[in-house]
């Protein structure tokens, strides 16, 4: 059997900084990493692009859209170039610690996000093993990054019934942005995606199954191998398994058939309405009168703060949808389906709440 070649490139130290080539191009040649009949090595950048096309099936595409902006931002321009087979648990620590230290520069990085980053380089890796892409990459235990778990924020029953009344003063557009989250469950990216013709308020049937998002997109590449990208919001399918529908509760199809019989949308209209205002300062691409997730937050905030609820965001609006049905007495595999989630996140984020707060076992005894 011939001796296994050593590599002919060493990389100079100022290059090799926790191991790491930013903004560099690089030419190493590393025979052990070599793909069949290949005659250069397998880049990590590759193994990116290979890992986001498999896993956009099994994705919502707000989650694929992260995953593929933190590639562009902070596992591109560092590691990029650097042979696959090369990397190892002592690298992916010193390359989240350099992370940490140049992209916090300007603002400190949150542990959730150095903590997506090591996930997705691990899973990453996980993948060209299991696809016999590249050899196994031994990690070892994840000690670098603790995160604790965001637990589930369901606004009280006072809160909930100040702001429906605040909301009745503002317009029934805004009332419908709150109550499709708070009856209905959906995503704030579901809530921008949603369309009339998904709605059927005579039998009061849902189908959700289309959200929008924003998107990185390559434009351009420097002489230094920078590249360029361009903010942009798209219509994106939900993966089938995410996909639902249900018939919504009387209160919200009654406010829809009322909406609709004054507004008679025409085909292909969103039900959460664009902001003409906001819609001329928008430095994006967006489709024609779709509305922005950042404007519909900014709206809701702004109500939750007339009720007197600080920090309002339509997360808190769903986790108060999903604490109802619970306490209602509807079961986590429903409740899962409605959520376009699956049981073990709902079992974790909604069934912990109500054993913590007494509320699972309130009236026993």
């Amino acid at each position: 059997m011939s001796q296994k070649p050593e590599s002919v490139y060493v990389m100079p130290p100022e290059e090799n900084i926790y191991g790491i080539n930013k903004h560099k191009e690089i030419y190493l040649q590393y025979p052990s990493c070599d793909r069949a009949g290949n005659s250069r090595p397998f880049l990590i950048k590759e193994l990116v692009g290979l890992w986001l096309d498999d896993i956009r099936s099994i994705l919502r595409p707000s989650s694929y859209a992260r995953y593929q902006n933190y590639a562009y931002k902070y596992i591109f321009p560092y590691i990029g170039e650097m042979p696959a087979c090369n990397f190892d648990g002592s690298i992916l620590s010193s390359t989240l610690a350099f992370i940490q230290a140049e992209e916090g520069k300007e603002a400190p990085l949150s542990q959730y996000t150095v903590y997506l980053i090591e996930s997705m380089v691990r899973a990453m890796f996980h993948y060209g093993a299991e696809k016999r892409l590249i050899p196994e990459v031994l990690f070892g235990k994840a000690e670098y990054i603790t995160v604790k778990k965001k637990e589930a924020v369901p606004l009280p029953e006072l809160d909930i019934q100040n702001l429906l009344y605040t909301t009745e003063k503002q317009g029934e557009d805004l009332k419908l942005q709150i109550l499709l989250p708070l009856y209905a469950g959906v995503t704030l990216s579901e809530l921008c995606g949603l369309k009339w013709e998904d709605i059927n308020t005579v039998t009061g049937e849902i189908h959700i199954h289309r959200n929008l998002v924003r998107v990185q997109n390559n434009t351009s590449q420097d002489s230094k191998n920078n590249t360029a990208t361009a903010t942009s919001m798209a219509e994106c399918e939900l993966p089938e398994n995410m996909c639902r529908k249900f018939i919504m509760p009387e209160k919200l199809v009654s406010l829809l058939k009322e909406i609709e019989s004054v507004k008679k949308p025409a085909a292909g209209s969103y039900v959460a309405e664009a902001d003409k205002k906001a819609g001329r300062k928008r430095s994006i691409t967006m489709p024609e009168n779709a509305p922005d997730g950042r404007t519909l937050q900014y709206r809701l905030k702004s109500a939750g703060e007339k009720a007197g609820i600080k920090g309002l965001t339509f997360k808190m609006l769903r986790d108060t949808f999903a604490v109802m049905c619970l306490q209602a007495g509807g079961d986590v595999y429903s409740l899962a389906y409605v959520m376009g989630a699956g049981i073990p996140a709902v079992c974790d984020r909604y069934q912990q709440w109500m054993v913590k707060n007494d509320t699972f076992l309130k009236g026993i005894g």
